[in-house]
């Protein structure tokens, strides 16, 4: 029995198997984070909820819990388009807010269904008066992937794909906070509750690494078979 694989083979197991490997390794991390991400969400959702004065103070604020009072600025509405709710079409109605201690906030206040009619808007019950609100800040982990740069479009309501909310500022000439606060499920003028707090479960990015591994190892056994002989076809000889 003779160790004979061939350049090529060799070539192509030694491109092949760390590309496996490595692609193993990252889901197996990509695990680690979402479990890290809903220990955080775990422990800020145990926490008592703070004030906007505490939460200025925040280094991270993600995820945190955060009481607060005021009364929305109801001329100005953002719909966030193209938002799926258990099968159906709709917005996430974002609106700003100022807090008694007079800070400007973004308000994500959830999901609204739409119309099959693109140009039909939802129609919004106006909300007027001081209020009391719970929410959660909302940190994202990465940039939003948008098809192109267009302007912010004139008037209100704006029908846009993601909320910048440094764009926002400089359209306005307002500073707001730099994250969005979603209501709480069950707090005051909130929707439909639509957010989840991890796009996949850390399980699902395991069983994907050892889906990785296991094509790894079947290469390797493949190389292996191959090189010593073991899959070479035989003639068979009849008389």
């Amino acid at each position: 029995m003779h160790f004979r694989p061939g350049w090529k083979l060799t070539l192509f197991f030694l491109l092949m198997l760390p590309c496996l490997l490595s692609l193993g390794v990252w889901q197996l991390q990509r695990a680690e984070e979402k479990r890290q991400i809903l220990d955080l969400v775990a422990t800020r959702r145990s926490e008592t909820p703070i004030n906007m004065e505490q939460l200025l103070t925040r280094t991270e604020p993600a995820y945190s819990q955060l009481e607060f009072s005021g009364r929305y600025l109801t001329g100005q509405v953002i719909l966030l388009d193209n938002r799926i709710f258990r099968g159906r079409f709709g917005y996430e109605v974002v609106m700003p807010f100022r807090t008694s201690d007079g800070e400007l906030l973004w308000v994500s206040r959830g999901w609204v269904a739409g119309s099959l009619h693109r140009e039909q808007l939802p129609e919004l019950e106006p909300v007027s008066g001081d209020i009391d609100l719970l929410g959660e800040v909302y940190v994202p982990l990465g940039e939003a992937f948008t098809l192109t740069d267009s302007p912010l479009p004139g008037g209100w309501p704006k029908r846009i794909q993601v909320l910048d909310i440094g764009a926002l500022a400089e359209m306005t000439g307002v500073a707001y906070y730099p994250y969005v606060v979603r209501l709480r499920p069950g707090s005051a003028t909130v929707f439909d509750s639509y957010w989840q707090d991890i796009n996949s479960q850390p399980e699902k990015h395991t069983a994907y690494a050892v889906q990785w591994f296991a094509m790894a190892l079947a290469l390797l056994i493949l190389y292996l078979a191959v090189a010593f002989g073991f899959l070479k076809s035989k003639r068979v000889v009849t008389d």
